[in-house]
């Protein structure tokens, strides 16, 4: 079985040193953010569990777990593959679905604690206040679940949720996200919205199921491909046997999203390390919440570091960039891009026009990609040295760039007007048919030579500062 404990059972085993347990008092208002901030600096990236959160001074019931998606080197020990092939190999595992398996109630353990109507309480959960303007808690790591009233089939995406009140949470639901257009086709029929916030799941499933699929495919599917195995599903406690949830999640939170009805929402830390605007979004009416004995509130720190959605991005963009430059070799969605609006393209340039080709694909794979590079083999794309370094040599604005205007984009975008923006792309390959200069190298056998071998042995790296430029 695949749930977030089997994980951090098994990985607390493999790599000791790679779970950090925080067992002193740390408060939901910001500490939390601010310890994970100091690992950031460091460029440390262990998952953190924090076994006593409280909020001014009020211990809560259940352990947070976070930072477990910001390790790439995790995440692809966890895909069996090494960091720089993650998106080559995100692709393969998007294209084996498995269909989801429905277990009964009684053998889902999300289903040990069930709360519903008036004893709903959603300040039992320690939720996190991550940043100075956040209006209080927010959900980060929930997905949230809705099913697509013409097909039947479900959508399952990410988005942030205020815990507003006991048994309400106001949604960040952009419009063009395949849950908002869900929304939209009930609310123009005058009918409520069904969802389900679930949290606290194995991280492959939660890979799986932040896979930008094509509308009404199914994310618990993506989901099952990721693990091999089929996604456990149960039925809900308010929303009809026909809603399904994942029975192994941490927790579930059921409820209505009324038509025709917005509240304030916002502002927020976002991923561009700005603070979203406050907006009319719409809210969920909780019937429910159910969850595991000592259940864990999982958090993204959104904003830091985390290779969720850029996993998700490079996935789709080795797929889209593969099926129109067969030569493409590597795609690197980094963390200066928060994480979503830059795209490396790295391919064998053998054919004129290929690396417009690939930026043209690239920038297309999805809404949230903003600027793509394409480079040749010979540039590391996941060494922001030779990135940059490449752009300065190998690029010439005249004649290397794309520009694509008045398209859908991010709409937490501070640069932009709305949603709609411009994409770009860059072209730092050489040129063909043409000679061009050679990098700089030194002969290959010198380092073996005997001499300079012991040299290099003899110092003593470990004594010599560091210093990153």
């Amino acid at each position: 079985m695949h749930d977030l404990r089997t994980f951090l059972d098994a990985y607390s085993r493999s790599c000791p040193d790679g779970v950090l347990r925080i067992q002193q008092k740390i408060d939901r208002r910001y500490e939390i953010t601010a310890l994970l901030t100091e690992l950031e600096k460091s460029h440390r990236f262990p998952v953190v569990v924090c076994e006593n959160v409280c909020d001014d001074g009020v211990k809560f019931p259940f352990k947070v777990a976070t930072f477990i998606h910001s390790s790439r080197k995790r995440l692809a020990s966890l895909l069996d593959t090494v960091p720089e092939r993650l998106g080559n190999v995100y692709n393969e595992h998007l294209q084996k679905r498995i269909a989801q398996v429905v277990v009964p109630k009684n053998d889902a353990p999300v289903k040990e604690n069930i709360v519903t109507g008036e004893k709903v309480d959603l300040k039992i959960f320690p939720a996190l206040i991550h940043h100075d303007m956040d209006p209080g808690p927010y959900i980060t790591a929930g997905y949230l679940t809705c099913y697509d009233p013409d097909t039947g089939v479900e959508n399952s995406a990410i988005h942030r949720g205020w815990i507003k009140a006991r048994n309400e949470i106001r949604v960040y639901l952009t419009g063009a996200t395949h849950n908002a257009l869900i929304f939209g086709k009930n609310e123009a029929r005058s009918r409520d919205t069904k969802v389900a916030y679930w949290i606290g799941h194995h991280p492959l499933v939660v890979l799986g199921c932040e896979a930008g699929i094509p509308f009404g495919d199914s994310h618990y599917a993506t989901a099952g491909g990721f693990i091999g195995e089929p996604l456990r599903l149960t039925p809900s406690e308010t929303l009809g046997e026909d809603f399904l949830v994942p029975a192994d999640a941490e927790v579930v939170i059921e409820g209505i999203m009324p038509h025709g009805q917005r509240r304030p929402e916002g502002p927020f830390g976002e991923y561009t390390r700005y603070f979203g605007p406050q907006k009319w979004n719409p809210f969920i009416k909780v019937t429910a919440i159910t969850y595991r004995r000592d259940a864990f509130w999982e958090s993204v720190p959104v904003g830091h570091t985390h290779w969720l959605s850029s996993l998700a991005r490079e996935g789709m963009a080795f797929d889209a960039i593969k099926r129109a430059v067969p030569t493409v070799k590597a795609v690197y969605v980094p963390m200066s891009g928060c994480g979503v609006f830059h795209l490396y393209i790295q391919l064998e340039n053998l054919i004129e026009g290929s690396s417009r080709s690939a930026l043209i694909a690239g920038l297309l794979s999805h809404y949230l990609v903003k600027h793509a590079f394409v480079f040749d083999e010979d540039v590391n794309i996941f060494d922001e040295t030779e990135v940059l370094h490449a752009m300065a040599t190998r690029f010439q604005g005249d004649r290397d760039l794309v520009i694509l205007p008045g398209l859908t984009g991010p709409a937490l975008d501070p640069s932009a007007a709305g949603i709609v923006g411009t994409k770009v792309g860059f072209d730092c390959t050489k040129p063909l048919g043409r000679p061009f200069a050679k990098k700089l190298s030194i002969p290959g056998e010198i380092r073996n030579r005997e001499g300079i071998r012991k040299i290099l042995e003899s110092i003593p790296w470990k004594e010599i500062p560091e210093e990153r430029s």
